[in-house]
């Protein structure tokens, strides 16, 4: 019985062994994908992406989303500075599940998309301002308006995937966005919360 155990004292050994260089390896590949992930050059998966919105109408909230979008981000965590994202909007997309509400939207009053189909968004400036958290300056352009605007984001890499998160406050009357009977704030306030969820791929 004593010369038996000696064996099973030795595979317990090797055993330990090769959980011990699988965990080495697991790490260095997790340490190296980390160190390629500094800099991402990423193209924006739609079907994955929402952009949302709420605008107070009477003093009750209305909320819509616009349902397609595209653009680009290069990304150098290392060095945000050198960073830049592109994102353009199909405003044509708008969704108030209400067909009339969306084909209101979509004239003259408010989006006119006939003459302006997207909106878009290039920064220029993007500074870190804590772990994963960042403040991007950058022209956001509706109707052929263009107003610099600082958005806060949070970047996280999920898998291969890079997800930018944040939420900020635009003022349509800066845009031109509804006109008319629409233009008086106690019908319609002038402050619009846009919250987003954008997911990037290489």
């Amino acid at each position: 019985m004593a010369g038996q155990s000696k064996p099973s004292f030795q595979n317990d050994i090797l055993r330990n062994s090769t959980m011990k260089k699988s965990l080495i390896k697991s790490l260095l590949c997790c340490l190296l994908w980390c160190l390629g992930a500094s800099i991402v050059n990423a193209e924006v998966i739609s079907t994955q992406s929402k952009l949302l919105f709420t605008i107070q109408q009477e003093g009750s909230p209305v909320q819509g989303a616009f349902k397609k979008l595209q653009g680009q981000i290069h990304f150098d965590d290392s060095h945000p500075q050198n960073s830049h994202a592109h994102i353009i909007v199909d405003l044509s997309s708008i969704d108030f599940a209400s067909t009339e509400t969306e084909d209101e939207a979509k004239g003259k009053n408010w989006f006119n998309v006939a003459l302006f189909p997207v909106a878009e968004f290039n920064s220029s400036n993007i500074t870190k301002t804590q772990d994963q958290h960042y403040s991007v300056e950058g022209v956001l352009t509706i109707k052929n308006i263009q107003k610099t605007i600082k958005i806060p984001i949070a970047l996280s890499h999920q898998g291969s995937l890079l997800v930018a998160d944040g939420q900020f406050v635009l003022s349509r009357g800066s845009f031109l966005i509804g006109q008319g009977v629409w233009a008086d704030p106690d019908t319609v306030a002038d402050a619009v919360i846009v919250q987003f969820h954008v997911v990037f791929t290489n």
